[in-house]
């Protein structure tokens, strides 16, 4: 008996530990919190206090309303708080929806739309193999071209407290053009046989010149306004002009060819001091030997000998032996070889950056804008004179103002002349500027250096060299 009444005792006591502990706690607020990037809200409840039994679900709602949340509302976890008496707990009840951004129309090529040439390979042995290139690439009727993908309409979103998160508006692309090409629904097939390239949302499918075998002087001229493309040989005194792209598979004699785009001589050309070639492009060649050689863009082969080389590009000489002996070599934007020059000293010319006459052309322009300036200055101060002393009326002294205007209108004429031609040497300097010669083995002794206005010849030989122009010489940047 005594125990039990100790027990019961000791039941009372917990009661009233735990009824006081309740009433000394401090009295808890339910809450709304919205995350700082407005696409959730949180609810926090606390427990009902006095006779309320619980939170009814339009309460829920009005709490989130009067908080700021107007959107988003998760109602099966509010209706779970409210019946199952979810306390002192932050539960996620309203969530944002994120902006869903369309996409645009695309073509999608079944070739390749931007650059379509095909850069040589590098052998084993660091040369290069210009046989792998290809400047075309060729279709036949039927061919499937480009299936156009429509544009897929975005979604907008919205944040907890309401705001629209407008989505991108999605653009539609215009129909491929083209003379050669038909169209079934969204799918783009050729409609003839050719090289197919895109330019300026036109597919144009071009025809390809080819020659099989070798091209000799019974051949004597190609002329044609597309790409040509010749599978053997081209012997001496022919002479051949691409409208575009001139590939040329076998060995090069002393002909002349020209090109309105790049020229690729996969085995390489033997001038014999008579080969002429030019490109508006760039000219890749497995070598080059005693010709006159003039690109707009680059110049690339495996090694030059003898040869007058002139690019607007650069000049590259790689492969294991990448060697520039004797002849003048001219990159504008600079010149990378493995080797200058030779142990027995064969006089080797190369030249980086700006040229020496175009430096002292733009100087020439600048001194003589200046005396034009002058002498217009002179002549407007004495059209001016007159007018101010009214002598223009006097017998004679008219006839002498219609002069000065005339001379004047010539001077301005040649000033606007000589403006435009020093712009062009300008630009030509400007492209020039800062070039730099790059040797990865030996310059050779007696090989002339020349870099924008000046020059050097070298009087030893140096390994692995940057030579750069500093401050009207040439120098060495870097050496290993």
């Amino acid at each position: 008996m005594g125990e039990e009444a100790l027990e019961l005792t000791r039941d009372q006591l917990a009661e009233l530990k735990k009824r006081f502990f309740r009433e000394m706690k401090p009295k808890e607020e339910s809450c709304v919190r919205i995350s700082a990037d407005r696409m959730e809200a949180w609810m926090y409840l606390a427990e009902p206090g006095g006779d309320k039994e619980g939170y009814s679900k339009e309460e829920l709602i009005g709490m989130l309303r009067d908080s700021g949340v107007a959107a988003g509302y998760i109602m099966p976890r509010l209706v779970a708080m409210s019946k199952k008496g979810v306390y002192q707990r932050e539960i996620l009840v309203a969530k944002g929806k994120p902006a869903v951004d369309g996409i645009d129309g695309a073509y999608e090529y079944f070739f390749t739309p931007d650059d379509i040439s095909k850069g040589p390979a590098i052998n084993e042995d660091g040369s290069v193999d210009y046989t792998s290139m290809s400047m075309l690439q060729n279709v036949k009727t039927g061919d499937k071209l480009a299936v156009y993908h429509p544009a897929v309409p975005g979604q907008d979103g919205f944040t907890v407290d309401g705001e629209v998160l407008k989505c991108n508006v999605v653009k539609e692309l215009p129909p491929i053009r083209g003379m050669c090409i038909k169209r079934e629904g969204n799918t783009y097939y050729a409609n003839t046989t050719g090289k197919v390239e895109l330019k300026d949302g036109t597919i144009d499918i071009k025809a390809v010149h080819e020659v099989s075998g070798d091209v000799d002087l019974s051949v004597g001229r190609i002329e044609f306004f597309g790409d040509i493309i010749i599978s053997g040989n081209v012997t001496a005194g022919v002479v051949i002009r691409a409208g575009r792209n001139l590939v040329i598979n076998g060995n090069v004699e002393s002909a002349t060819l020209y090109a309105g785009g790049d020229i690729v001589l996969s085995r390489g050309v033997q001038g014999n001091m008579k080969g002429n070639i030019r490109a508006r492009g760039s000219v890749f060649s497995n070598f080059i030997e005693q010709c006159e050689v003039r690109a707009e863009g680059n110049v690339e082969a495996n090694y030059i000998l003898n040869a007058n080389v002139y690019a607007s590009g650069q000049v590259i000489v790689k492969g294991r032996r990448g060697s520039i002996i004797g002849g003048y070599t001219f990159g504008l934007k600079g010149i990378e070889a493995g080797q200058l020059g030779n142990d027995v000293e064969v006089r080797t010319v190369v030249h980086a950056g700006y040229e020496r006459e175009i430096y002292n052309e733009w100087c020439k322009c600048q001194e003589e804008e200046r005396d034009i300036a002058d002498k217009l200055e002179q002549i407007l101060y004495k059209m001016e004179s007159l007018i101010k002393k009214k002598a223009f009326v006097k017998s004679g002294t008219g006839q002498g103002l219609v002069e000065l205007n005339a001379q004047k209108d010539a001077c301005y004429k040649k000033l606007d002349e000589v403006k435009e031609k020093k712009q062009r040497y300008k630009q030509r300097i400007d492209e020039g500027k800062g070039s730099k010669i790059t040797v990865f083995r030996e310059t050779y002794r007696g090989v002339v250096l020349e870099l924008e206005s000046c020059s050097r010849t070298m009087n030893s030989e140096v390994q692995y060299a940057v030579y750069r122009c500093y401050k009207g010489s040439v120098e060495i940047e870097s050496a290993g």
